[in-house]
């Protein structure tokens, strides 16, 4: 162990330095210039054994009773904290003063204060040693926190763990689910090497994106990721955040499939869904082991949403909470369904980017998408036929609008 071995090199060093085994001794002599060579002064160092251990006589059992205390010490310091290293120090100082006390001869080889000394100085570099050890463990550990917390956060709870706000309570939050499309294929073509390769290259792009973006990693489930806004850190960008993470994640998705192509390795599809609401955040688990994690509807709902990406042919589903939230940006409504488990409706949008950098043809678009879908709720068959074809040919996802103009047809054919 690193700190026993410098605890006891320490003790050697000062108690071959107590013994006078290793003596320096500086002169210095003032010429100010009187002698021939101009120099002002000469510096003359000295040293040698001023102590031969072996010639000498012996030191008695006051000086080895006292060696084998601060060895003692030595040896036991590094296995200890600040509180039991303090009582160790003060019993082996009262341990050398009753030595010295009961059994010392008039004038000692050794003085007592310079064994008292060693003592302090021990127990001095130990203390030293700790705070060290605690910075780097610190450290240490404000770098895991920051794989899962922006970097700002981990910091912040290091300094003060109470901000973070770990008891559990009803929080406004935003929750995304990112997970990969078409996995179980993925892993049947690639030996499982090469598939952990591919995943933990999602992973780490994924989860670089959410905490650019101010949230933090809940978990990692199989193939998906679960990030938060607003815990354990309260947001009020929360909607915001989470929503630019995910346009970010589907953006920069492609330099990372393009370093799979270079490689063999097949392309990663996502599908992400953002929900914003109230939940439970705070720590859950047992006696065996503890999650600082989110539950509620609003996790429910973003996993929904995000299972919905394939059925409506976009990379991105938020929920009508989300689109609430966030005036400024644009959104397509897709529909609104009924989630399992949920007796409220949930309206699905599709996010289409900030209203201020909108141009007319997509703000003709969005209206006409929009009489669209009226028209599909007030049974209005012909006409919501007209606007899906017109949006299909020129607007798009091609996808999306077959959906529509299909479901149109099942239900013409369910009227007549």
């Amino acid at each position: 162990m690193l700190s026993a071995g410098v605890l006891l090199s320490a003790l050697l060093l000062l108690v071959l330095t107590g013994l006078g085994v290793f003596r320096l001794y500086f002169g210095f002599d003032w010429t100010a210039g009187d002698d021939a060579s101009g120099r002002l002064f000469t510096l003359k160092i000295l040293g040698g054994n001023s102590f031969d251990p072996f010639a000498a006589e012996p030191f008695g059992a006051v000086f080895w009773g006292t060696m084998a205390i601060l060895l003692a010490l030595a040896l036991a310091l590094p296995f200890v904290r600040f509180v039991a290293a303090s009582v160790l120090a003060v019993v082996a100082a009262l341990g050398i003063g009753v030595l010295h006390w009961r059994y010392a001869s008039p004038e000692p080889r050794v003085p007592v204060e310079f064994q008292l000394l060693i003592v302090l100085v021990l127990y001095a570099i130990h203390v030293a040693l700790c705070l060290i050890a605690e910075i780097r463990a610190g450290k240490r550990f404000e770098t895991l926190l920051s794989q899962y917390v922006p970097p700002e956060l981990a910091a912040a709870y290091i300094r003060d763990p109470a901000s973070m706000g770990l008891a559990g309570e009803v929080r406004e939050v935003s929750v995304l689910f990112c997970d990969v499309v078409g996995f179980s294929s993925v892993v049947a073509t690639l030996p499982p090497p090469q598939v952990a390769e591919w995943l933990n290259g999602f992973f780490s792009l994924t989860s670089r994106i959410v905490v650019r973006h101010r949230g933090t990693i809940d978990k990692y489930m199989g193939d998906s990721v679960m990030a938060v806004w607003g815990a354990p850190a309260p947001s009020d960008t929360h909607a915001f955040d989470a929503l630019g993470a995910a346009v970010d994640i589907e953006a920069e998705l492609q330099s990372l499939n393009d370093r799979h192509r270079e490689r063999g390795l097949p392309d990663v599809r996502v599908g992400l869904g953002v929900s914003t609401g109230r939940a439970n955040v705070g720590p859950l688990g047992s006696e065996y082991r503890m999650d600082y994690t989110v539950v509620g509807d609003t996790v429910n709902v973003a996993q929904r949403l995000e299972a919905q990406t394939r059925a409506y042919r976009v990379p991105i589903i938020v929920s009508g909470s989300t689109a609430a939230a966030l005036p400024d940006m644009l959104f397509r409504v897709l529909d609104t369904v009924l989630v399992k488990g949920r007796e409220a409706p949930v309206t699905m949008l599709q996010p289409l980017g900030a209203r201020a950098a909108a141009d007319e043809k997509l703000l003709a678009d969005l209206e006409r998408h929009r009489a669209a879908m009226s028209a599909c709720e007030s049974g209005e068959w012909a006409r919501a036929e007209a606007l899906f074809v017109r949006l299909r040919d020129e607007w798009g996802p091609s996808d999306l609008y077959e959906s529509y103009l299909r479901g149109i047809e099942i239900a013409r054919a369910s009227d007549g």
